[in-house]
């Protein structure tokens, strides 16, 4: 009797752990090495035949008969596991090994309705991008093609053609979760978190298989995964324990294309009264100063801009950076480089540069570009899904050379969420501002809405370039001044003679760094600076640069006791290149 007591007791026992072990404890459905070719019977093949050879799973050239001859660098594979029911809430991960372009973990599948075809899957797919450098959430559609992307990560150092990356993909309570490491290093490559249903390109799949799917080759990078790459270590669980409510997601080091660690700030606007303005030209439309932000508050016909036109060494900069606080952003709204003003005008889209931007549906971000004829040229970059309309964000556009970038982090936490970048060659050098469109898009709209704050351009390095010239800022009728951006006073002012800008000539020689005599027998300003030597006499028609006449457009005249001469003369005289602001009636001399 005492036998029986213990034998029932142990039975119990095991009952019980094999209770609490099935619904609490994580449970493996399925696991696979790839080390035995006969598990190949374990999966449904599409497109292209794989084959089990050297410990993994190879995608072969082999097209099934049934698949119409295609140009197979565009083609796609995919393989799916034989479930014997519908997966719901589970983890399934997998090693995949020398990645060369696209590939990953197709899960949620629906496996009764796949096909061949080059994107014939239906379900989802957490992958690497054809360039085999960033990861990436995508989906298929009911009709066995492509829907779209979910959301595409930025290139990751960690990860190359190559690359040997390890995928998990969580499936729990309507979410998913993404996790790309490099199996090497350890290294985050793409982490991301997901509301089955939140997205435009999500047909919705609620459960499904699981399997691979892997691009035969890409050109633009000249990589064939054929015989190359493959999947390893593949293993499905149970998600019971799993709990993505609180999840995190792991923000895997971004490269970048253009690095911006070391700059230095060159002008800062933070927009507190509308006089913040005054050295900026408006087009198309109305942007006013409210409650210490920059708001578009009126547009002519679609969209408006606003563009820098003060100093001309931040007016003609090359490589620089933008950055710029956005408030509550709604559809497209963005920041303009180099940006040619000689071009610009009241035209819709006549930005004549550079732009990172906002796209339509605000929720993305994207690079475009004016033409040469002061037109929308196009964009240059799209990305994906990265924040909402309402979102607070902090934009940095960046140019250096050939490449343009944009960098994309929310505000308040300082949280990268998308960068992007594209080459192109159109505008070389040019002035900043701003973008705003200015009709209601799908019940967004930035017209009094949407802010910019904070703005500040950058040069790289230490600023020594830019800092080694001088520049001269004067303004008709007023005796304050600046030198190179530094407020200085006179005793006089500039002065407009019907259409000639007369500056005092004492104030403006001395200020670029040359020295001043005067004669007062002859009535003659000797100036020199360098190499060049000077001499204008009041009245004459003709002064002399370096010994050789000149006939002056204005002759020089007196006025309070100072000696005033045309900003053309002057300019030309000293080797300085002159800019006249129409707008605010300033008078810059660069040297």
């Amino acid at each position: 009797m005492k036998k029986v007591l213990i034998m029932l007791c142990a039975v119990l026992t095991a009952v019980m752990l094999l209770t609490f072990s099935t619904f609490a404890a994580e449970t493996v459905i399925y696991e696979n090495d790839f080390s035995d070719p006969a598990t190949l019977a374990h999966f449904q093949q599409y497109m292209m035949k794989w084959e089990i050879r050297d410990g993994g799973l190879y995608l072969t050239n082999e097209l099934f008969p049934e698949v119409a001859d295609t140009a197979l660098e565009k083609a796609f594979a995919h393989i799916l596991y034989k479930a014997e029911q519908p997966l719901t809430e589970y983890v399934v991960e997998v090693d995949y090994m020398n990645l060369q372009t696209a590939g990953g973990i197709v899960f949620n599948a629906d496996i009764a309705a796949a096909s061949h075809g080059i994107n014939a899957f239906h379900g989802y797919l957490a992958f690497i991008a054809n360039d085999g450098a960033k990861g990436a959430l995508g989906c298929g559609n009911t009709d066995g093609g492509w829907k779209g992307n979910i959301n595409v990560g930025s290139a990751s150092a960690e990860c190359k053609p190559g690359t040997n990356a390890h995928i998990t993909v969580t499936v729990k309570g309507g979410k998913v979760k993404v996790d790309v490491t490099n199996k090497d290093t350890g290294a985050a490559i793409y982490s991301f978190l997901y509301t089955i249903g939140e997205s435009a390109s999500d047909v919705n799949w609620p459960a499904g298989t699981v399997g691979f799917r892997m691009r035969h080759s890409y050109t633009a990078t000249g990589v064939n995964s054929v015989g190359t790459a493959y999947f390893d270590n593949l293993k499905i669980t149970t998600a019971n324990e799993v709990n993505l409510d609180n999840a995190e997601v792991v923000v895997p080091e971004v490269e970048y294309a253009i690095d911006t660690s070391k700059i230095t700030t060159v002008y800062t606007n933070t927009f507190d009264t509308q006089d913040s303005l005054k050295e900026f030209k408006l087009y198309g439309g109305e942007w006013t100063v409210q409650d210490g932000k920059l708001y578009p508050t009126a547009v002519a016909s679609k969209f408006t801009h606003m563009l820098y036109n003060g100093s001309q060494k931040l007016k003609g900069l090359t490589d620089y950076v933008l950055d710029v606080d956005m408030y509550n952003s709604q559809t497209q709204m963005g920041a303009i480089i180099r940006s040619d003003l000689g071009l610009a005008s009241d035209g819709d889209n006549a930005i004549c540069g550079y732009i990172g931007f906002l796209a339509f549906d605000g929720v993305k971000a994207a690079l475009g570009y004016g033409n040469a004829e002061g037109g929308w040229g196009g964009n240059l970059l799209v990305g994906t899904a990265a924040f909402k309309p309402g979102s607070n964000l902090h934009l940095q556009v960046a140019v250096q050379g050939k490449t343009m970038q944009l960098v994309v982090t929310e505000l308040e936490t300082g949280k990268f969420l998308w960068t992007g970048s594209a080459d192109d060659t159109t505008w070389a050098s040019g002035t900043f501002g701003f973008r705003a469109y200015g009709l209601e898009k799908s019940g967004l709209m930035n017209l009094n809405n949407t802010a910019f704050d904070n703005l500040k351009i950058s040069v790289f390095g230490d600023g020594a370039d830019f800092n080694s010239g001088v520049e001269v800022m004067m303004t008709a009728d007023k005796t304050d001044y600046t030198v190179n951006g530094a407020a200085k006073a006179m005793d006089v002012a500039p002065v407009l003679s019907g259409e000639k800008v007369m500056l005092p000539l004492r104030h403006v020689a001395q200020a670029l760094g040359a020295t001043v005599a005067w004669d007062g027998a002859t009535s003659t300003a000797t100036v020199k600076l360098a190499d060049r030597d000077i001499k204008v006499v009041v009245g004459a028609a003709t002064a002399t640069v370096n010994g050789a006449e000149v006939t002056l457009d204005t002759p020089a005249y007196i006025a309070k006791d100072r000696t005033y001469m045309s900003i053309d003369f002057i300019a030309e005289a000293l080797g300085a290149k002159a800019d006249w602001n129409g707008d605010t009636f300033t008078a810059s001399l660069l040297k």
